[in-house]
C-alpha cells in the first residue's frame, strides 16, 4: 500500500532453524525450574513468587537458599519445602519445551530471549534491518570500485589492540557504502552522518508478540570442516523451526530512489548474500545425514539473531572478488580478536575462517543457527 511517497509492505518472517535473539539476561540453577522426567522449564515470576513464598513463610529460607555459595538448583529447594508443581500456576510465568538439553550434563545457566513488557518474545525490527543492511553492503560492494577501501584494509596497523584493529577503516567502508543520499546543509557541504545513511530510507516495526510455545532451549555445537562437532555448554531460549512472526516495512520511495533501491532488488541482495554464505563458507564444512533442511520454499534467505556466526554478520568475503584474499584477511582478524581458539590454521589448513559453522540440534537434526525466511508482500 502506498502513502504518498511512502510503500508499507506486510513480513512474514518464518524460521527455518532455532532463532535466538538475546534480552542479555543469563538465568542461574537458582531462577529457574528444571523438570527432566517431563523435559520441561519453568520460569517464576519473582514478584508472585516472593508472595507466595512469604504466605508459606517460606522467604527466610529462600532468602538463605539464594546466599549459599553452592548452585544447587531451584527444583531442589521446592521439593524440600513441599511445594509441588499443582503450586506452580500461583507465581510460573511461562514454560517451555528443555528440547536436547533434558539430556545434558552440564546443563547449567540460560540466555534468555528478548521479550516484550508483558513477558512476550517479539522479533525486534532492528534485528531484521540490521540482517538486511549486512545483505545491502554486500550488494554495493559488487558495483563500483572498491580499490580504496581495500588497501585501507590491507595496510591497517596490526599492532593496534584488538577492539581498536580495523575499528577506523570498516567505519570509514562503512560510510563509503552507505552515506549516499547527498544532502547538504545551508552551505551547499555535504552532512555526515544518518543524515545521508541511505537505511533512513527503509523502517521495519517491531514484530506482533508470539507466544512462548514457540519458544525450546538449544544447545551450542561448533562444527569443524572434517564433521567433528564441538557441543560447547551453553544453552539458549531460541525460537522452534516453523514459528512465524509479522512486522511491516515501509519504504521511503524517494530516498531509495536516490541509490537505485526498492523492493525488487531488496530481495536479491537478500537472495544473493545467502548464496555467497553458502560458496565462501558454507561448502567447505562437511554435511550429515542428520542435517535438517533449512532452504526458504517462499520467500528469501535471511541469517538473523546471535550465535548465528561471524560470516553471517559481515562483509569480509565480499570485499574481494578473490576469496582467497577474502579468506587471508578473516584468518588475521580472527587470530587477533580470538588468540586463543587456534585460528592461525584456519586459512592454510582449514580453508575457512573461523573454522568453526554454528549449528544447534532439534527433535534430533542438526539446523545452522539463525536460518529464517522473509516474505515480502504489499499490504
Amino acid at each position: 500500500m502506498r502513502f504518498c511517497h511512502l510503500e508499507r509492505l506486510n513480513i512474514t518472517l518464518r524460521s527455518l532453524s532455532p532463532v535466538f535473539i538475546g534480552s542479555g539476561e543469563r538465568l542461574s540453577k537458582k531462577e529457574y525450574i528444571f523438570d527432566p522426567r517431563k523435559g520441561m522449564i519453568y520460569f517464576p515470576d519473582f514478584p508472585r513468587l516472593v508472595a507466595f513464598l512469604k504466605s508459606r513463610s517460606l522467604l527466610p529460607a529462600y532468602q538463605d537458599y539464594l546466599l549459599q555459595a553452592r548452585n544447587n538448583d531451584f527444583r531442589s529447594f521446592l521439593d524440600q519445602n513441599r511445594i509441588t508443581e499443582s503450586d506452580y500456576p500461583s507465581f510460573v510465568s511461562y514454560s517451555i519445551e528443555a528440547g536436547e538439553v533434558a539430556r545434558a550434563p552440564n546443563f547449567r545457566e540460560v540466555l534468555t530471549f528478548i521479550k516484550d513488557a508483558r513477558g512476550l518474545p517479539y522479533i525486534p525490527g532492528s534485528s531484521v534491518k540490521g540482517a538486511i543492511r549486512t545483505a545491502l553492503a554486500a550488494y554495493f560492494l559488487k558495483k563500483g570500485d572498491w580499490n580504496r577501501s581495500r588497501q585501507e584494509i590491507e595496510r591497517a596497523d596490526r599492532s593496534l589492540p584488538p577492539r581498536k584493529y580495523l575499528a577506523r577503516e570498516t567505519g570509514n567502508l562503512e560510510n563509503r557504502i552507505f552515506n549516499r543520499l547527498e544532502f547538504k546543509d545551508r552551505n551547499g557541504v555535504f552532512i555526515k552522518g544518518a543524515v545521508n545513511d541511505l537505511m533512513r530510507g527503509l523502517r521495519i516495526s517491531d514484530s506482533a508478540p508470539l507466544s512462548p510455545e514457540n519458544l525450546v532451549l538449544t544447545g551450542k555445537y561448533d562444527r569443524m570442516p572434517d564433521g567433528a562437532v564441538n557441543r560447547l555448554p551453553i544453552f539458549r531460549e531460541s525460537l522452534k523451526p516453523g514459528s512465524e512472526a509479522r512486522l511491516t516495512m515501509t519504504l521511503d520511495l524517494p530516498v531509495l530512489a536516490k541509490v537505485g533501491l526498492n523492493k525488487k532488488n531488496i530481495e536479491e541482495a537478500l537472495h544473493a548474500f545467502s548464496d555467497q554464505h553458502y560458496e565462501n563458507f558454507e561448502q567447505y564444512f562437511a554435511e550429515s545425514s542428520e542435517d535438517a533442511p533449512t532452504a526458504a520454499q517462499q520467500g528469501v534467505d535471511l541469517i538473523l539473531g546471535g550465535g548465528a556466526g561471524y560470516v553471517s554478520k559481515t562483509v569480509t568475503y565480499n570485499l574481494y572478488p578473490e576469496r582467497e584474499r577474502a579468506l587471508a584477511l578473516a584468518g588475521r582478524i580472527m587470530v587477533k580478536q580470538f588468540p586463543r581458539h587456534g585460528h592461525t590454521k584456519d586459512a592454510a589448513v582449514h580453508k575457512s575462517a573461523p573454522h568453526t559453522i554454528k549449528t544447534t540440534m532439534y527433535k534430533g537434526q542438526y539446523y545452522q543457527v539463525g536460518r529464517c525466511e522473509l516474505i515480502l508482500e504489499s499490504e
